[in-house]
C-alpha cells in the first residue's frame, strides 16, 4: 500500500465505529430537495438515483468499489440481484464493519467483503458484470489507473456505473486565491490534483480507454449546497468532533463549507456515469 492509500485509510478509520452506526452507514453526499427530511434520505435518493435504470441480472458478479460500511452493497444485491457482489475498500474498519453485517444477514457467500486497492483489481478479465462506485474514485491514486483496470475486469457489455467529484481546474484558476484554497482543501481530503478533470474530460478518457459512454451528467447544484449547509449546523458540527475527534471533525466542517463555497463558484460538479465496455 502506497502512503496515499495510507492517509486515506487514516483519514477515514477516525471515529469508525460510532459513525458505522450513523445515518444508515452511509458515506457519500447525497442529493438534496427541499424536502429531504435528512442525511440519511440525502444518501438513499441517491443510491436509487445510480440504480434506477438497471435491472436484475439474476446472474454474474458485481464489483461494488469503494464499498464503506456496506449500506449502498446491500441495497445493490437486493436491487440487482446478481449472483454474488465483491466489495472493496482501502479502509479495514469498514470491511471490518461490513463483514459483520453480512454475516449478520446470511449473505457472507453472496457478498464478499475485501480489503482492497481499486487501482490495483487482482481479479482476472472480463470477472464482472457492473463496477459500480460512489464517490471513491475521487480518492483513488489515480481515477484513470481505476478506470482502465475497471474496464479491464469488466465483461463484454458490462456496465461501469459511478458518481463522482468533479474539479474543473480551469476555472479554479481563473482566480489564484481560489485554486489556491481549493489546492489545500484536496490535500486535506486526500483527493490527488491527477483526478482535476472535468466531466468532459472523464468522457473523453472512457472513450480513449474502449468505452461507450451513455450517460454523464453533472448535478453538483443537487449535491453540494445542501450537504454543506445540513454539515455546518451546529448539531453535525458537535456530532462531527464527537465521532472523528477534534482536528477531523472540523477539518470534515472545513470541507463541507468549502465544497458550498467552491461549487457557488464552479469550481466543482458532481458527476453521474453510465459506460459500457464495447
Amino acid at each position: 500500500m502506497t502512503s496515499h492509500e495510507r492517509k486515506v485509510e487514516k483519514f477515514y478509520s477516525h471515529g469508525s465505529d460510532l459513525r458505522s452506526l450513523q445515518g444508515g452507514g452511509f458515506l457519500s453526499f447525497g442529493i438534496w430537495r427541499k424536502d429531504t427530511a435528512d442525511y440519511q434520505q440525502a444518501a438513499t435518493d441517491l443510491l436509487m438515483m445510480l440504480l434506477e435504470n438497471e435491472r436484475p441480472l439474476n446472474r454474474g458478479t458485481i464489483l461494488n468499489v469503494a464499498c464503506g460500511y456496506g449500506t449502498e452493497t446491500f441495497e445493490i444485491y437486493k436491487r440487482l440481484s446478481p449472483k454474488e457482489i465483491i466489495a472493496i475498500d482501502i479502509t479495514e474498519a469498514h470491511i471490518s464493519f461490513a463483514k459483520k453485517r453480512a454475516q449478520e444477514q446470511n449473505l457472507s457467500e453472496k457478498i464478499i467483503f475485501e480489503k482492497q486497492d481499486a487501482c490495483i483489481l487482482p481479479y482476472k478479465s472480463g470477472s464482472f458484470s457492473h463496477v459500480i462506485g460512489i464517490e471513491g474514485p475521487a480518492h483513488f491514486n489515480t481515477r484513470e489507473k481505476f478506470l482502465r483496470r475497471s474496464f479491464d475486469v469488466l465483461e463484454p457489455g458490462g456496465v461501469l456505473l459511478l458518481t463522482d467529484i468533479i474539479v474543473n481546474r480551469g476555472n479554479a484558476e481563473k482566480q489564484p486565491i481560489n485554486f489556491w484554497i481549493g489546492r489545500r482543501a484536496a490535500r486535506l481530503w486526500h483527493m490527488p490534483e491527477a483526478n482535476w478533470m472535468t466531466i468532459a474530460e472523464i468522457v473523453s478518457l472512457l472513450e480513449l480507454i474502449g468505452f461507450r459512454v451513455d450517460i454523464a451528467r453533472g448535478m453538483g447544484n443537487r449535491v453540494y449546497p445542501g450537504f454543506a449547509s445540513n454539515n455546518t449546523k451546529m448539531p453535525s458540527i458537535v456530532n462531527a468532533i464527537k465521532t472523528r475527534g477534534i482536528f477531523i471533525g472540523l477539518g470534515l466542517t472545513l470541507i463541507s463549507w468549502l465544497l458550498g463555497w467552491a461549487s457557488r463558484r464552479e469550481m466543482i460538479d458532481y458527476a453521474f456515469i453510465r459506460a459500457i465496455k464495447v
